[in-house]
């Protein structure tokens, strides 16, 4: 019922109109500010930074300098930056079978035809939005951890042997699988799967994450055609653009 969208509650001549709506879309762009799993993390850093400044603080009281607040504000702006790269923003996902997804943010470094299917790498860097997502709508039929090295991604014969997670899709009726490979890098140490074998997925959905960026790669295996489009700016964001198209 309609009536349960706006719940009225009347003192006397007052009334009180609550829209429940907005809180729960309030509440859950709240939930949703930050990366799944870095709870732990933010609360660490809070905790650092906060015992830091007061230690410069007491420090200034006691010898009264003040070249201390510079090292202060550095820490500020390490501290922003680190949740900043921890943020998950609300995006709004036009789901079409027809369509491919990119699986993240940052730069496309390529972006091919194969036999197989689409093929395309995207390199991440520390501004991006550090969200992986399903490029397709199926269900998570592998993941797979493998240990590395930390190499930066800008060498890539050594790349090759970094840290890396893969999270395999398949789409049955659509007879799509897609790969989704999670590339760690000399900063990124972590690479994170969300998903687990069994698990069903939207087109958009959030399947992991890459803490810090790196190296996002993409294979798309089918019987089908598909065309692969070229974005101009050559940066994508996962969940929103269209990589390939069918046809």
């Amino acid at each position: 019922m309609e009536s349960f969208n706006n719940l009225e509650v009347s003192f006397k001549t007052n009334t009180c109109y609550i829209d429940t709506y907005n809180l729960e879309k309030r509440d859950n762009l709240i939930k949703m500010a930050l990366a799944k799993g870095t709870e732990k993390i933010i609360l660490l850093l809070s905790s650092l930074v906060v015992i830091f400044c007061a230690c410069m603080i007491i420090f200034w009281h006691v010898f009264d300098i003040y070249w201390q607040f510079a090292f202060v504000a550095i820490i500020l702006v390490c501290y922003t930056f680190v949740i900043w790269s921890f943020r998950n923003p609300s995006r709004e996902i036009t789901r079409d079978t027809k369509n491919i997804l990119s699986p993240a943010d940052g730069k496309i470094t390529e972006l091919k035809e194969t036999k197989k299917g689409p093929y395309c790498v995207i390199r991440m860097s520390p501004f991006d939005v550090h969200m992986n997502r399903s490029p397709i709508d199926g269900i998570v039929i592998k993941t797979e951890f493998k240990k590395g090295s930390h190499w930066p991604v800008y060498f890539q014969n050594y790349a090759k042997k970094n840290q890396r997670n893969m999270i395999e899709i398949f789409n049955e009726e659509e007879n799509i699988r897609a790969i989704i490979t999670q590339v760690s890098g000399i900063f990124a140490r972590r690479t994170l799967a969300y998903v687990k074998k069994g698990d069903v997925v939207n087109q958009g959905d959030i399947i992991g994450t890459i803490h810090f960026g790196s190296i996002t790669s993409l294979e798309i295996i089918t019987t089908k055609k598909f065309k692969t489009i070229q974005p101009s700016s050559l940066s994508a964001k996962a969940g929103l653009t269209i990589i390939a198209t069918e046809g």
